[in-house]
């Protein structure tokens, strides 16, 4: 009997370990969760800043096209007179 006492205390003891264990994973696995939520906050933003300044920069450069297309039409047409 003292056994079977003796046998079922280590196994809650084995159990109770155990659920530690799961817990403290549980604990360390939301902490790296959370990590990984800023860090994509964090790109989600720089990849926000990059797109303006791409759409800034694009807007830039069709202004630039014009103005060149504008500058070879009267260098063309001065050129012809």
């Amino acid at each position: 009997m003292i056994s079977n006492r003796e046998s079922a205390r280590r196994s809650r003891w084995r159990k109770k370990r155990h659920l530690e264990n799961l817990t403290d994973e549980v604990n360390q696995l939301n902490i790296e969760n959370q990590q990984l939520k800023n860090r994509l906050s964090l790109v989600i933003n720089q990849c926000h800043v990059v797109w303006r300044e791409n759409e800034q920069l694009r807007s830039e450069s069709i202004a630039l096209w014009a103005k060149l297309l504008d500058l070879n039409w009267n260098l063309a047409a001065m050129q012809s007179q």
